[in-house]
């Protein structure tokens, strides 16, 4: 078994330096499917000429994972956030079809007054699109002290234009077991939920509790991205919101997740970041699918051709493990 683990790439700015030398696209550069399927660019969200021309025609669909306060931005308070927002926003609006839909996947930081998701919500009241669903996705590990609620959530905004397509049969799924525990008394007997149904399928709504969230033991991960989303979310949202054939774009690419879904789905994708080592990962792991059939790497890295041959990106990414103290020995 492989053991090639990379550690999160946005805390190691020497890592992440190096792995530029092993990118194919420098900012202002697009890479173009070889079967003629997708579009992975290295460019920013907010340049809305420049991603205008990358379409041949308007997409559908608009899957966006903004980063806040995260590699892709300077560091930002919620206001500069917010107002970085507005100009990709446009930037949708202007590549989206009359009638088309848009997902963004944003939370709010409960440690500072929930920002940016209420800024978001209210920014997006001057915008052309009509607010649809607050879509709350249930994760099954959750993070926090013994002095506070434990966090499990992910949050999902649905707006659309126009009238878009809505595929209500890609909201069904299995009856998951937090559902199935609903009970009633028939007959002086309790019976679940699931002994009742007639269906073994149930709609979604807008809370989600049948997603598993990406963790390095999955199949699905890649490991050096952070809040990876799960493919099986962005399929749901891909499948409900446009049809095959269709233009679906992401501005912030990251691991490549929406590419991968699109690839699954006969979509066709238009992927962008503002950096070349995310695209460059999202290029690799649609490649990797293609060859292998896998959607990540659970026991390697995007870049474990490279392992093999640069001495140099094997010893920042084992200094990358260490503590910190010691990381800044082995790297000065």
């Amino acid at each position: 078994m492989k053991n090639l683990p990379l550690q999160r790439i946005d805390r190691d700015h020497r890592l992440h330096d190096h792995l530029m030398g092993h990118c194919r696209l420098a900012y202002g550069q697009k890479w173009s499917d070889p079967l003629g399927r997708h579009i992975v660019a290295c460019m920013d969200a907010t340049d809305t000429d420049s991603v205008g021309r990358l379409l041949t025609r308007k997409a559908r669909l608009a899957v966006h994972d903004p980063p806040y306060n995260m590699i892709a931005f300077e560091r930002m308070d919620a206001q500069q956030f917010i107002d970085q927002c507005r100009k990709w926003v446009h930037t949708t609006d202007r590549v989206l079809d009359e009638n088309s839909s848009l997902y963004v996947w944003l939370g709010g930081d409960q440690k500072n007054h929930f920002e940016p998701l209420a800024d978001f919500m209210i920014m997006m009241r001057s915008t052309p699109f009509q607010s649809r669903s607050h879509i709350t996705v249930r994760n099954q590990r959750g993070y926090g002290t013994q002095k506070n609620w434990m966090a499990v959530r992910q949050e999902l905004l649905y707006y659309t234009k126009g009238t878009p397509p809505f595929n209500v049969s890609a909201e069904y799924t299995d009856i998951p077991r937090v559902v199935a525990g609903y009970y009633k008394q028939i007959n002086n007997q309790r019976t679940e939920n699931r002994e009742r149904s007639v269906s073994p399928n149930i709609r979604a709504g807008n809370v989600w509790v049948d997603i598993q969230q990406v963790f390095y033991r999955m199949p699905e991960n890649v490991n050096g991205c952070y809040a990876q989303k799960p493919l099986k979310g962005c399929r749901r949202i891909i499948e409900a919101s446009s049809e095959t054939g269709d233009f679906v774009v992401d501005f912030f690419c990251h691991s490549g997740t929406t590419l991968i879904a699109c690839e699954m789905l006969s979509r066709r994708c238009l992927t962008i970041d503002i950096d070349p080592v995310f695209c460059e990962i999202a290029i690799r792991r649609l490649e990797h699918f293609r060859t292998t059939g896998m959607t990540g790497w659970q026991n390697s890295n995007p870049f474990e051709t490279d392992f093999q041959t640069d001495s140099r990106l094997r010893e920042l990414a084992a200094a990358s493990k260490r503590p910190v103290s010691e990381y800044k020995t082995a790297v000065l």
